[in-house]
């Protein structure tokens, strides 16, 4: 049980990752297994804080609300896109624009990510996902699992991701990341609610 919920969690967490492969890699942007690492590190000490941001905010919820108030939380973050796509009739779904423009990470134009454009890359990336793991922590997942799942998802989506790049164009994986990652969000609140 903890396992498929850890790794929903990892999936949905890191399919920008994968989206921002793909472009760097369609961009000729490379990011060394250093600075993948880097990025990595930072996804999963975010993760890591906001799961137990989640687990603190359960101590002021009445004992047997915290997973179902987390899992509700989880279907929200998963729908609102979906809703918002739908109100301003956009085609795609996604939550931010990472993967629009992914040179301007790369801010010396030199097509190689260094350490300081990683840590921005990183932030970016674990900042979009920062409500996700506050979800996560209220439905009680197993943290050390989660972090690790996290942490292996991000290394292996984003050099897949590259690799793929190189030779296809993102476009349309880059047009159903979004709703892709919105319906397994949706999906693990489900699965936390009648588990």
């Amino acid at each position: 049980m903890f396992f498929i919920s850890a790794c929903l969690f990892a999936i949905s967490a890191n399919l920008d990752n994968l989206v921002v492969g793909l472009s760097y890699g369609l961009k000729k942007i490379r990011i060394s297994l250093f600075q993948n690492t880097i990025i990595a590190a930072i996804s999963t000490i975010g993760t890591a804080v906001s799961i137990y941001l989640g687990k603190a905010i359960i101590l002021f919820i009445p004992e047997d609300l915290p997973k179902i108030f987390g899992a509700v939380l989880l279907i929200i973050i998963g729908a609102w896109p979906i809703i918002k796509s739908i109100i301003y009739r956009k085609e795609r779904i996604q939550n931010n624009d990472i993967y629009n423009n992914p040179e301007r990470y790369d801010e010396d134009k030199s097509g190689f990510l260094d350490s300081r454009e990683s840590i921005l890359l990183g932030l970016a990336l674990t900042i979009n996902n920062f409500a996700l793991g506050i979800g996560i922590g209220m439905v009680g997942i197993n943290v050390l699992l989660t972090l690790i799942l996290t942490f292996g998802f991000s290394l292996g989506f984003i050099h897949l991701g590259q690799l793929v790049g190189k030779r296809y164009s993102p476009r349309i994986l880059e047009k159903y990341a979004g709703v892709i990652s919105s319906i397994i969000i949706i999906l693990l609140g489900i699965y936390e609610l009648i588990a």
